[in-house]
């Protein structure tokens, strides 16, 4: 018999794996409960039940802030990518980088930004118990999910070192229990996005069944640029993923999930709308055909301007093959061992990726103009691109003992295997030119992490419950640098670094990460909680064009990140299942903080390097709540209040126009940098808040609906240097939507209005953009911005087809 984590038995179903299992009994119980209310006339909200210590619990049982999106919410909000996933967290921000490939997913206002191989971000994003090697993987379609939990604060017991501020764990929907269905879903905006979805799913046999999903999508994107005639900023792709699972045995299960993803994404471009009076020339006042009127010819330059002139084209385009083999076995009821379950999970991926970049944001050839060795115009008709390469390659292996959810003993324990290599390639610029600054250099990296975890939950008394986990870390890694050739724009007579090589020394370390907790239960639907975790990233090594620097060398490896957090909450099902509230208040610290920034070198070289902050901290509060007002109208709500601050950093990068660059740098005799302390971390607003709803209209011929969502952030720091040209706004943004679908449930059409209000806001940084001298006077200086996906109201409409 399998048992319910209240001990009550439940009749074990053979053809399912233990997990599924556990999901399919907790929906059962929630349609037992609806039906039960449906008797009784009282409507009831469904079950929600999350996978963050690695088994199925309800998600008012678990002590801790998790942040729930269901299949339902994620279909209402047209969710396709993980950016949409962002709008609907107040606990997430993206921070957006010079190139795709640095944009980097920040929890509580902690993230990492770098397209650095040498270091992981501070966010891990995991699909069906699979983690992402890069942070890069998350920026593409997230398909066919039927949850995703957002785990807030250190999450390495369960999750490793990339997840020391938090993780994303995404559930792809399983296959159906019944006879082969399928379903097709068609959309299509009126800013020419369009998506293409079918699946199937079912039992083709009693011991075999199969779920097969694919996808094409397409997004052109919200700037035009007019050298090209296409638009620019977009996404898309096209995705093909499978699941076949085989009972074997009436205990024994095996599921395998083939997938291929190919994904375009062509930003992050910024568009001009600000620019000083007057005729300049760009880079030199005597190359005219460089003059502002040339270089934005046909460009209306204005506060919300969409138009660009580039020759070169701008994104990130990566392709991603992998296999998952999931294989479970629940002991027999006549082994000493009844009711445990044992899991190994294979998975191998293999990710290709190619950002490029237009690099001077113009469709003239600045490059024919600008100096060569010899002080002359160099009159070679070539870009300056940027053009990288990342071949990603990632296996891993995990065992799981998952102890029976009965009795007061629950208890979860884990081998974790992984192998990740990554080989870089990147060039910027023209070898001849030193304004370019030329750079061309390769790079790899190899990290074996092998680790032991254990997580369990003791109810000591009645009410009380202990929770408590711990991880036995082991990692070896190496890293090469190879510098082919750079040559700087503030190199002295255009002298070349040459090639050089750097090899780290074989790198091995241990480390402990642990959590636990307390939970008391106020009522059998309500619990206070607190907790307290440690997360532990590794040392970090500086793999980029920056590490062109002796001096970047000279500091590596970095510090180990180390995180300390504590948290207590309030969780509660109340009005007999109508509503739910939880609300957490937290505060964690971070020690040797990896971060990239811009730092200025005693040569007169300026490069984006690795830095080691001695501490940073965020702290706040969250609270999510669900209520059925009435049987027809369901709201929901979510707000996060997050102070993420800079508390020491002495040694600071200096921004252009900076005043205050008087303390000398550690590393570089005769540089400087500024005390950055007490300045607010990037891309975290104080306040962010996420508020939808939904009413059923009453007609009994079809299901009406119309929904609203509202969601509103305050204005936030653009850049860790604290540059005060890159702060934004604040903003809130307004969407309405209708649905109408057949009582029998085999077609749905939606409706909608993102935007409403046609409020235009900016996703990331555009700062300085062109700048211009004149003949005399001085310089023009001009500022770009990038738009969100939704700065201007668009309109939509899905059909939804059940076969």
């Amino acid at each position: 018999m399998v048992t319910t984590h209240s001990g009550s038995p439940l009749p074990r179903y053979p053809n399912m794996k233990p997990m599924a299992a556990a999901l399919a009994l907790l929906q059962m119980s929630s349609m037992t409960q609806a039906q039960e209310a449906a008797q009784t006339g009282a409507p009831q909200l469904e079950q929600v039940i999350v996978s963050a210590n690695r088994r199925i619990e309800k998600l008012e049982d678990v002590p801790q802030s998790i942040s729930v999106l269901t299949g339902e919410t994620l279909e209402r909000n047209n969710v396709r990518e993980f950016d949409d996933i962002v709008n609907l967290s107040p606990a997430l921000t993206i921070s957006t980088g010079t190139q795709v490939g640095t944009n980097s997913i920040n929890m509580r206002g902690i993230g990492t930004t770098s397209n650095n191989i040498g270091i992981e971000g501070d966010v891990a994003v995991i699909v069906d118990d699979m983690p992402y090697a890069q942070a890069q993987q998350a920026f593409r379609d997230q398909s066919d999910v039927a949850r995703v939990e957002v785990l807030k604060g250190p999450q390495s017991t369960m999750f490793g070192k990339s997840a020391i501020a938090g993780a994303v764990v995404i559930t792809t929907k399983p296959i159906g229990a019944g006879p082969m269905k399928g379903k097709l879903s068609l959309f299509r905006s009126s800013d020419d996005e369009y998506r293409v979805q079918t699946s199937v799913s079912g039992r083709m046999s009693d011991t075999v069944g199969v779920r097969v999903f694919a996808s094409k999508t397409n997004f052109p994107g919200l700037l035009y640029n007019l050298t090209t005639d296409s638009m620019q900023n977009g996404s898309g792709g096209k995705t093909f993923f499978a699941k076949v699972q085989w009972q074997v045995t009436p205990d024994l299960d095996v599921q395998l999930a083939p997938r291929y993803d190919h994904a375009l994404r062509t930003g992050n471009t910024a568009a001009i709308n600000s620019i000083g009076p007057g005729v300049g020339y760009l880079y030199n006042k005597n190359y005219k055909a460089l003059s502002n009127t040339e270089v934005l010819r046909g460009i209306n330059v204005s506060q919300f301007n969409t138009t660009i002139r580039n020759d070169s084209p701008t994104g990130l385009e990566a392709t991603d093959r992998g296999i998952g083999v999931r294989v479970n076995y629940l002991f027999p009821d006549s082994s000493p061992m009844a009711g445990h379950a044992l899991t190994s999970i294979t998975s191998v991926d293999n990710n290709k990726s190619n950002d490029f970049r237009d690099n001077d944001n113009i469709d003239l050839v600045s490059t024919f103009y600008q100096l060569d060795h010899f002080g002359k115009p160099s009159g070679i008709n070539e870009s300056p691109e940027i053009n990288g390469t990342m071949d990603t390659k990632m296996t891993s292996q995990e065992f799981r003992l998952t102890s029976p959810d009965s009795g007061n003993f629950r208890y979860l324990a884990g081998l974790w295997i992984a192998r990740t290599s990554i080989d870089r390639t990147y060039r910027r610029g023209n070898p001849f030119v030193k304004e370019t600054s030329w750079t061309n250099y390769e790079t790899s990296s190899s990290v074996l992490n092998r680790a032991l975890y254990f997580n369990g939950s003791w109810d000591f008394i009645p009410k009380h419950t202990l929770t408590g986990g711990v991880r036995l870390t082991r990692e070896s890694n190496d890293y090469m640098f190879h510098t082919i050739d750079s040559l700087l724009s503030s190199a002295p007579n255009n002298v070349h670094t040459g090639e050089n090589y750097y090899n780290a020394p074989k790198h091995h370390e241990n480390y402990v990460t642990g959590k636990l907790g307390y939970g008391y239960k106020l009522t059998p639907n309500t619990m206070v909680y607190g907790t307290a975790s440690t997360g532990t990233k590794g040392v970090a090594y500086d793999m980029t064009s920056g590490a062109n620097n002796v001096n970047v060398f000279k500091r590596l490896p970095l510090a180990p990140e180390e995180a300390t957090s504590y948290e207590a909450g309030f969780k509660a099902n109340l009005w007999n299942n109508r509503a739910t509230l939880n609300l957490a208040v937290f505060k964690t610290r971070f020690r040797d903080y990896q971060t990239s920034a811009t730092e200025r070198f005693s040569d007169g070289s300026q490069a984006s390097v690795l830095y080691s902050i001695p501490k940073i901290q965020t702290q706040g509060f969250e609270a999510d709540a669900t209520a059925l007002i009435t049987r027809e109208f369901l709201l929901s709500a979510n707000l996060a209040f997050t102070r993420a601050t800079v508390v020491n950093w002495r040694q600071g990068p200096c921004y252009s126009g900076a005043k205050d660059c008087t303390v000398p740098n550690e590393l570089v005799p005769g540089a400087f940098l500024r005390d950055a302390s007490g300045g607010l971390m990037p891309n975290s607003p104080k306040w962010k808040t996420n508020v939808g709803g939904e009413y059923t209209l009453p007609i009994k011929s079809f299901k009406t609906a119309i929904n609203a969502n509202v969601r509103a952030q305050s204005r936030v720091q653009g850049a860790i240097s604290q540059d005060p040209s890159l702060k934004r706004p604040g903003h809130a943004i307004v969407d309405l939507g209708a649905s109408i679908a057949g009582r029998g449930g085999k077609y749905k059409l939606s409706v909608g209005v993102k935007n409403l209000f046609d409020h235009h806001y900016s996703v990331g940084n555009g700062g300085t953009f062109l700048n211009f001298k004149q003949t005399s006077g001085p310089d023009i200086r001009s500022y770009g911005w990038q738009p969100a996906r939704d700065a201007f109201r668009y309109y939509t409409a899905r059909l939804d087809v059940n076969f």
